[in-house]
């Protein structure tokens, strides 16, 4: 069975992957993670985003699907592979077959559902459209979007690509992020429950602030002197 650890940050991988415009934003966000709450700041382009909430750090490279995580209170920081995240996610399916708990939360890979809300709010100065995507009848995403902040489709394509390749789960999130093309503008809040049981989790991301321009490439460097350590998708 998929770690519990593993699943959770599956999903924050797919939480900080939701789309972006085709310009760079830096998006400062409040976020409540259960009882704790912060605030984090995502810087996104065209090919890359970062988030972080000042203790660590999660990096996207949408071309070639490298995902680094960076933790600041032990200075180290591990990365994978779309290549290396496949391997594990198919040990997973291999161990999950004929286990018919999984498809009861998750749903068949199909079972992924976009509705359009009926109300709008406005966000960081931005008019909203509320919507509701469900896997299954465990993992529900809210979203409100801004109609302002435009979406380029061959970004979903890249997103699709890449998480096609997690085993189970990634065929829900290929499906997913098809199914985003329906959510028009970038989501500047989004709340996801995860209800596996006796796993609960509610996070919740609004936006505060939006700022437009150029983000400097060394935004998405690893700081100097971190430590690397081994991926927890190896072997």
């Amino acid at each position: 069975m998929i770690g519990r650890c593993h699943l959770v940050l599956a999903l924050s991988i797919a939480a900080a992957a939701l789309p972006l415009c085709g310009q760079d934003l830096t998006v400062v966000s409040k976020t409540t993670v259960g009882d704790r709450a912060g605030t984090s700041t995502q810087y996104m382009t065209s090919t890359k985003s970062r988030s972080t909430d000042g203790q660590t750090d999660s990096i996207v490279e949408f071309a070639t699907g490298r995902f680094l995580f960076i933790d600041h209170n032990t200075k180290e920081y591990w990365e994978s592979s779309t290549q290396e995240m496949a391997a594990y996610f198919d040990r997973a399916e291999q161990g999950m077959k004929g286990n018919p708990m999984f498809e009861s939360m998750f749903g068949g890979p199909d079972d992924i559902v976009v509705e359009k809300g009926k109300r709008s709010r406005k966000i960081a100065g931005y008019e909203c459209d509320e919507y509701t995507m469900k896997m299954g009848s465990s993992l529900e995403f809210d979203l409100c979007a801004a109609r302002g902040l435009d979406v380029p489709a061959r970004y979903f394509e890249g997103r699709k690509a890449s998480f096609a390749a997690m085993g189970p789960m990634g065929k829900r999130y290929a499906k997913m992020f098809e199914e985003m093309k329906k959510i028009k503008g970038y989501p500047l809040s989004v709340a996801i429950d995860l209800d596996m049981g006796t796993m609960k989790q509610h996070t919740v991301s609004e936006a505060t602030e939006v700022r437009k321009g150029p983000i400097p490439a060394s935004t998405f460097e690893i700081p100097a002197g971190y430590k690397k350590k081994p991926s927890p998708f190896g072997k």
